[in-house]
């Protein structure tokens, strides 16, 4: 009955291991149907982490934040090993007969379950088609673990230097921490408003990218830009509050760029609000988001760098409001989620200096 117990206990574990693997590295999608190890340990350890960081000196803060997800991919692999071995171990262990070197202990037999994953072997001399069956799975499950891995993190490193590329473009084009009328008033300045379609396009692009991936591998949430004073979420908040200033307050853009604006503002405010719902556990939709004064310097800021800016202020202003509602709420709620500024309102100690004129 022992052995029985054991046997069916390792090939679950196995099984589910195995599905997790599949539906993590393997389905382009999320899936929170089986065990998730990834987020389980994002769960217990991110924000543990987190607070460790805030007690730290910048930059060593950074370093320690920037850290977490590159430790989570190491976790997970071991765990899924850790598992499998496990898994293996037990069923080893209630097969022990048809093993020439005998197991002592469950502790040998998941060493031996070991060996083979690693391929190294198993000492000794396996009888029964079966057992010796079982011995070739735990072999074959160590080399696709491992090839499946690699292939992973090459697709992981692919789709962090896609996402940073645009954002790395974007701090030439504004002070940092970003901002939307920065962006809008760096356009005007170097007489390009033309390209404002293109921008946006491409930030719509951009933003399809990043739903595909971090949807898939959540772990990608959890990967830092290379300067925290540009976070790749900042930055998309940052281009969707320039969209969101364009489409409301000026009234001499050409069409293309205005439908442009509203294709990013879609795009953005879909996938923000499907990342929040999956990542953040929930959204409010109680926070002051926007206030007059602001919004009537940004409008004197645009009419200074160029822009026809519309006669109707309470009317723009009530459009500006609609438009971020649709995005700002996720925004925050990701943004609070990860630990990431995203408002210069907000810019704090040495993470958020301003830079640039």
């Amino acid at each position: 009955m022992e052995d029985l117990v054991a046997s069916v206990l390792g090939t679950a574990l196995i099984l589910t291991v195995v599905l997790d693997v599949f539906r993590s590295l393997l389905v382009p999608r999320a899936s929170n149907r089986v065990l998730r190890v990834a987020p389980i340990l994002s769960l217990l350890l991110f924000s543990a982490w987190q607070a460790s960081a805030e007690r730290l000196p910048h930059p060593l803060r950074q370093t320690v934040r920037a850290s977490f997800a590159p430790l989570m991919l190491v976790l997970t692999f071991v765990a899924w090993t850790g598992l499998l071995m496990f898994g293996f171990g037990l069923l080893f262990w209630a097969d022990r007969a048809n093993f020439s070197v005998g197991f002592a202990s469950l502790g040998d037999a998941v060493y031996s379950a070991g060996s083979a994953f690693s391929t190294l072997g198993v000492n000794g001399t396996v009888t029964g088609n079966y057992t010796r069956i079982v011995v070739l799975v735990c072999s074959i499950s160590g080399l696709a673990i491992v090839t499946v891995v690699a292939t992973f993190l090459i697709a992981i490193q692919t789709s962090f230097t896609v996402r940073e590329t645009l954002v790395l473009r974007l701090e030439s084009h504004v002070t940092l921490p970003p901002a939307g009328i920065a962006i809008l008033e760096t356009y005007a300045r170097e007489d390009i408003t033309a390209r404002l379609a293109a921008f946006f396009d491409a930030w719509e692009t951009w933003t399809a990218d990043v739903a595909i991936t971090h949807r898939a591998f959540p772990i990608m949430l959890f990967f830092r830009s290379n300067d925290s004073r540009c976070e790749w979420l900042a930055a998309l908040g940052a281009v969707l509050d320039a969209a969101a200033l364009l489409d409301s307050t000026t009234v001499d853009v050409p069409a293309e760029a205005r439908a442009s604006t509203h294709f990013v503002l879609r795009t953005g405010a879909r996938v923000l609000n499907d990342l929040a719902r999956q990542f953040a556990g929930g959204i409010d939709e109680t926070l002051d988001l926007v206030d007059d004064a602001r919004f009537r310097d940004h409008r004197a800021r645009l009419r200074e760098a160029g822009y026809a800016i519309a006669d109707d202020e309470r009317r723009s202003f009530d459009r500006f409001v609609a438009l971020r509602r649709s995005y700002a709420f996720a925004l925050a709620a990701l943004a609070t989620r990860l630990r990431i500024d995203v408002d210069e309102r907000t810019a704090r100690d040495e993470d958020s200096q301003p830079v640039g004129g």
